[in-house]
C-alpha cells in the first residue's frame, strides 16, 4: 500500500470516528432529556441511526472483501498436511493431480515462511489424498527476466523448494518452480 491508500484509511478512520463521536452525543442528550421528563425517542433514534452507518459501513466492507477476494490466486499453508479433496476442483480428470490456471500463488512455505508471485499456471500434485508437491511457472515477458526471476524465486523459496530456469522455452524463457509439503497427517 503506497501513501494515497494510509491516507485513504487515515481520512475514513476519522470519518468513522466522528460518526461514533455525533451517535454517542445525541445518545447522551437523549439520556439527559429523558432525566428531564421529556420524550428522548427521537434524539435515541438518530444516536442510533448515526451509529449505524460506521456499522453498515464497516460490515460491507467485509461482505465485499470476502466477494471480491482474488479467486485466481491459489492460498496453500504447506506447514500442514492438506487433503486434495479440500481444494478447489479444476474440471480435469487427473487422478493425484490439480491443474489450476492461476494468475498468483500464495504459499507459507513449511519453515513459515510466505511465498507469493504472479504464475501462468500451478500443479498441485497428491499421494494417498493428500498433497506432497506444488509446481508452478511463469513466461518471462522480457529480455532477462528468466534470469532474474530465477534469482529472485531462488532467493525468496530458499531451501523450501527448486527453481530451475528454461531458457529457450518461447521468446524469452520462462521459469519453473517446485516446493515439497509434509504429506504425513
Amino acid at each position: 500500500m503506497g501513501a494515497g491508500g494510509a491516507v485513504l484509511i487515515i481520512v475514513v478512520g476519522a470519518i468513522l470516528l466522528f460518526f461514533v463521536a455525533v451517535g454517542l452525543i445525541l445518545l447522551v442528550a437523549a439520556g439527559a432529556v429523558r432525566l428531564s421528563g421529556k420524550n428522548p425517542k427521537p434524539l435515541a433514534w438518530s444516536g442510533v441511526g448515526v451509529l449505524a452507518v460506521p456499522v453498515l459501513f464497516i460490515a460491507t466492507l467485509v461482505v465485499w472483501a470476502q466477494v471480491t477476494r482474488d479467486p485466481d490466486t491459489i492460498e496453500l499453508d504447506l506447514r500442514e498436511p492438506i487433503q486434495l479433496s479440500s481444494l478447489p476442483e479444476d474440471n480435469e480428470e487427473f487422478p493425484g493431480m490439480r491443474d489450476y490456471n492461476s494468475d498468483r500463488i500464495d504459499l507459507v512455505l513449511p519453515d513459515g515462511e510466505r511465498f507469493e508471485a504472479e504464475v501462468d499456471g500451478v500443479l498441485v500434485w497428491s499421494d494417498d489424498g493428500y498433497v506432497t508437491r506444488v509446481t508452478f511457472d511463469r513466461r518471462a515477458d522480457e529480455e532477462g527476466e528468466t534470469e532474474s526471476l530465477t534469482r529472485e524465486w531462488e532467493r525468496e523459496l530458499g531451501g523450501a523448494g527448486t527453481v530451475e530456469a528454461d531458457p529457450d522455452y518461447s521468446d524469452h524463457g520462462r521459469v519453473r518452480a517446485a516446493v515439497l509439503a509434509d504429506p504425513v497427517p
